[in-house]
């Protein structure tokens, strides 16, 4: 038989990593920081309507998205996503209020003592990811970091308070970037409470929630400027993001829940949005079909929501009804009609664009000009560990879906085959190919570890 040789050549055109930390670790210009801030509520629309000349800048340095929450479109829910990169059905606060049958009483995000609860928060926040591979992060107010998570906090972090000024804030994020380079944190969040505030109050296309705009604008250019103090500018990549947007509300849009039902088969009920309905299960079809024919709202046992939402498999904290009003109607349950006082919240649906919000990235990481599709937040943990060169923690990120914006010099293989395609060397060299262009961190960069958690 005549003898076949086996040829393959493989070059890298440029450096691969033998393993996916050692990619991760790997940025373009060496060593890279990371300052996020999130202003809740800023709407995606919100800097279109008004004088921002500082975000439009850093649209046009870095890259913009317009992008949206995960479900239920609320502020702990949301925040604590972009800290995981889990949905609220797998790190647990799947409201910012609710009822948790295996304690057997109702949670709120708000009560110092609840959020201390063994269990409350699941998953492993940015922080603690950095912190356990070798960085220091600062954490001023950012939802969820007040509390240790598995024993671990931030080196810094600090209570929320609505005391301190924006202009104090972005002081206590330019001291920490301003340090001798060896004292400079490698991640920072920091956290606005507004324009949420004011567009509750008010409505979302008030002339109060344009002025709050302009003021973060105003704050986000004084901290612009300060920054450029720091050793490490150059190396620093700003993120400024919101957790959802918000919808206008009216009292006309209202319905009460408590003259539609059998109240003798009300359990309890969780008020917000969404509205958590717990009814006695023999009563559960029949109340869906009610609420249903009532309009203004979509109503579904917990198991059956859309894939779409990833919630309802949260073994305890979720009724067995949940219903989503229509973006803009406010639901109640009550026994005479109440006035409705905001007008504008969220927690509608997620897709709505009522409830899309803003991103902005920019630095050595980032490209410039560069428009980003749309992509859930969650999402914002894999950036953050793309940034700071750390292997993320097991999450319900998709890389493939915000991977375009990063500037990261590409990976290239050729190769030359010469063989015959039966011999068994051929075969043998293929299948080891394959396996390492399959698992090469040079091809899958910064892609997460196997997610943990069963996909709906």
């Amino acid at each position: 038989m005549k003898k076949y040789t086996f040829f393959l050549l493989l070059i890298l055109l440029t450096g691969c990593a033998s393993s996916r930390k050692a990619h991760v670790s790997a940025t373009p210009d060496g060593k890279q920081y990371v300052v996020i801030l999130s202003m809740d509520a800023f709407r995606w629309d919100l800097a279109g309507r008004s004088h921002t000349p500082t975000l439009d800048s850093l649209a046009r340095a870095g890259t913009y998205a317009e992008i949206y929450p995960v479900y239920p479109s609320n502020t702990f829910p949301s925040h604590y996503a972009m800290a995981t990169g889990l949905h609220p059905d797998h790190h647990g606060v799947v409201n910012n209020n609710f009822y948790d049958r295996k304690i057997g009483r109702k949670l709120s995000v708000f009560d110092a003592e609840d959020v201390r609860l063994p269990g409350f928060w699941s998953g492993e926040p940015i922080w603690n990811t950095a912190e356990r591979q070798g960085l220091t992060a600062n954490i001023f107010m950012w939802p969820g970091s007040e509390v240790p998570i598995d024993g671990h906090q931030a080196t810094v972090w600090t209570p929320y308070s609505s005391k301190p000024t924006y202009y104090q804030r972005a002081d206590w994020v330019i001291e920490a970037m301003t340090r001798p380079e060896a004292e400079i944190p490698e991640l920072v969040m920091w956290y606005f409470e507004e324009p949420d505030a004011t567009m509750h109050t008010y409505g979302p296309d008030s002339p109060q929630a344009v002025a709050q705009a302009e003021h973060i604008d105003s704050v986000l250019r004084y901290f612009f400027r300060e920054i450029r103090r720091s050793p490490v500018f150059e190396r620093i990549n700003f993120i400024v993001t919101a957790d959802h947007g918000m919808a206008a509300l009216s009292p006309e849009r209202y319905i009460n829940l408590m003259p539609l039902l059998d109240t003798t088969q009300v359990i309890r009920t969780v008020p917000g949005t969404p509205f958590g309905l717990e009814v006695k299960e023999e009563y559960a079809d029949t109340a869906i079909r009610i609420l249903r024919r009532t309009g203004h709202m979509k109503a579904w046992r917990r198991e059956q929501m859309p894939r779409r939402f990833h919630y309802g498999t949260h073994p305890t904290r979720l009724t067995n009804i949940i219903v989503i009003p229509e973006t803009g109607w406010t639901l109640d349950y009550a026994a005479e009609t109440r006035p409705v006082r905001k007008r504008g919240t969220h927690g509608f649906d997620n897709r709505d664009r009522d409830m899309h919000m803003v991103f902005y990235a920019s630095g050595p990481a980032f490209r410039k000009g560069y428009r980003q599709g749309s992509f859930q937040n969650q999402n914002m943990y894999l950036i953050l560990c793309r940034l700071l060169g750390i292997e993320p923690a097991p999450n319900d990120g998709e890389w493939k879906d915000v991977k375009r914006m990063f500037r990261n010099k590409k990976k290239y293989f050729r190769i030359f085959v010469c063989a015959i395609p039966n011999s068994k060397a051929y075969e043998k060299l293929t299948r080891e190919f394959y396996l390492f262009h399959k698992n090469s961190s040079a091809v899958h960069a910064l892609k997460a570890p196997a997610n943990t958690y069963k996909k709906r």
